[in-house]
């Protein structure tokens, strides 16, 4: 086998095995232990990726010119907390 052909042999072999090295499990990769979230304020601690959108249910709506506002995570204290939805008349 020619350097050529072993090069070319190499960099096959790490083109296949380089994504199943990137890839992990969203357990493995969340920080704490594996939870998406820790303790009771759901909380989550990196500014960088925020955490999916909760689904919510609507309470009635109230009589009247109403819109819904969907919930949405914010950072305070350097945690991601969740605001819930609230109805907003207009």
């Amino acid at each position: 086998m020619t350097i050529r052909t072993r090069l070319f042999a190499a960099a096959f072999a790490l083109s296949l095995a380089a994504p199943l090295a990137l890839s992990t499990s969203p357990a493995a990769a969340a920080p704490h232990g594996g939870g998406m979230m820790s303790g009771h304020n759901d909380t989550f601690h990196d500014r960088n990726h925020r955490p999916p959108i909760r689904a919510e249910r609507r309470p009635p709506m109230p009589h009247g010119h109403y819109h819904w506002r969907a919930g949405t995570w914010n950072w305070r204290n350097g945690a991601w907390m969740w605001t819930p939805g609230v109805w907003i008349r207009f």
